[in-house]
C-alpha cells in the first residue's frame, strides 16, 4: 500500500470466521495464531485462519472479558473488567486460570480493558473507570510476573479502552471512547509516564480499538459508524479503510488486529454479532506485537 493514498476495502472481500459470540477484542500470539473470547457466553477461543473456524478451549464463566494480550508460551492474559473483582488471569494453551493481577493494591481495578506488553514484559493495561461522563479511567502498569498494578500516569483519564505501544516504545496510545479520540503519553527513559499528547480527535465516531502497522501507521475500529479508518502520524492523515452504512459486511467494529504467519491479516472483533470480520490482503503487514518471555 502506498504510504501516501490508501485504497479503501472491499466490502464485498470481507470474511467471516464463524462460531463466536459477540467477540470484544482480538489477540495475536508469536506466529500470528489468534484468539478472541465471547463477550456474553465467557469462552475463550482459537481462531484457525485456514478453516475460518473458531474452537473453544476454555470459558470464564461468569466473568466477562474484554481485551487480551499473548505471551510467548501462547499463554492469554485477559482482562475481567465485571465489578467487584475486576482483574486480570491468566490463561495456559490448556486452558488453566490463575489470577495474574487485581490491580493497585488495596483499590484494586474499576473496570480492566485492554493489556499490552513491552518488550521487557511490563504490562501497560487501560482501566475504563465507570464508564460515565465522569472522567476517572486510569493508565496502570503491571511488572513482568503479575502481582499488584502501579498508576502508571496519575492524571485521569476519558474513558480508556484498546490501547497499543509504538514500534519505538516510545508512546503508550490509547483510545478515549466518549472523547472520540486517540491520545498518547510518552514513555520517560526511566519508563515513567511523561507528557500527554492528543493525536487525533474524531467528532461523532465511536473508537474502541487500535493496531499498528509495521510503517507506523495506526488502524482504528469505531464500533459506530461501522468503519475502519487509519491515521498516519507521519503525515497527520487520517483515511478510511473500511466503512459500511448499512452494517452488512462490516458492523461495530470494536477491536482490530493482524494476524497469520506474515500479520497480512487484518482481524476485526465485533460486539455486535457473531463472527470476526476478516481482511485478508489488507495492503499492509501488521507490526508483530511483543510476546515476551515470562
Amino acid at each position: 500500500m502506498n504510504r501516501d493514498v490508501l485504497k479503501p476495502y472491499d466490502l464485498n472481500s470481507i470474511d467471516h470466521i464463524s462460531g463466536v459470540d459477540h467477540n470484544e477484542s482480538i489477540s495475536v500470539g508469536p506466529r500470528g495464531e489468534a484468539y478472541t473470547t465471547g463477550f456474553n457466553t465467557c469462552r475463550v477461543f482459537r481462531l484457525d485462519l485456514t478453516t475460518n473456524t473458531a474452537e473453544a478451549f476454555a470459558s470464564t464463566a461468569p466473568r466477562r472479558v474484554l481485551g487480551q494480550v499473548v505471551d510467548a508460551d501462547g499463554n492469554l492474559y485477559c482482562a475481567e473488567p465485571d465489578t467487584p473483582g475486576s482483574q486480570v488471569i491468566k490463561i495456559t494453551s490448556d486452558g488453566e486460570q490463575s489470577v495474574y493481577s487485581k490491580g493497585p493494591a488495596k483499590q484494586g481495578f474499576m473496570s480492566a480493558n485492554t493489556p499490552a506488553f513491552d518488550r521487557s514484559g511490563n504490562m501497560y493495561i487501560s482501566d475504563t473507570g465507570s464508564w460515565s461522563q465522569t472522567i476517572d479511567g486510569h493508565i496502570y502498569r503491571i511488572p513482568p510476573g503479575g502481582g499488584d498494578a502501579e498508576v502508571w500516569c496519575a492524571r485521569p483519564i476519558d474513558t480508556p479502552n484498546g490501547i497499543a505501544i509504538d514500534p519505538e516504545e516510545k508512546f503508550v496510545y490509547y483510545v478515549e471512547t466518549w472523547g472520540n479520540s486517540i491520545s498518547r503519553i510518552a514513555i520517560n527513559k526511566d519508563g515513567s509516564s511523561g507528557d500527554i499528547d492528543r493525536v487525533v480527535h474524531m467528532p461523532r465516531h465511536v473508537p474502541d480499538g487500535i493496531a499498528f502497522d509495521e510503517d507506523g501507521r495506526m488502524w482504528i475500529a469505531c464500533h459506530r459508524p461501522d468503519k475502519i479508518c487509519v491515521f498516519d502520524p507521519a503525515t497527520r492523515r487520517l483515511e478510511v479503510f473500511a466503512e459500511d452504512w448499512q452494517g452488512e459486511a462490516l458492523r461495530g467494529p470494536s477491536h482490530v488486529a493482524f494476524a497469520g504467519p506474515n500479520r497480512d491479516i487484518l482481524l476485526a472483533s465485533s460486539l455486535d454479532r457473531a463472527t470476526v470480520q476478516r481482511f485478508d490482503h489488507p495492503g499492509v503487514r501488521g507490526l508483530r506485537l511483543n510476546n515476551p518471555k515470562l
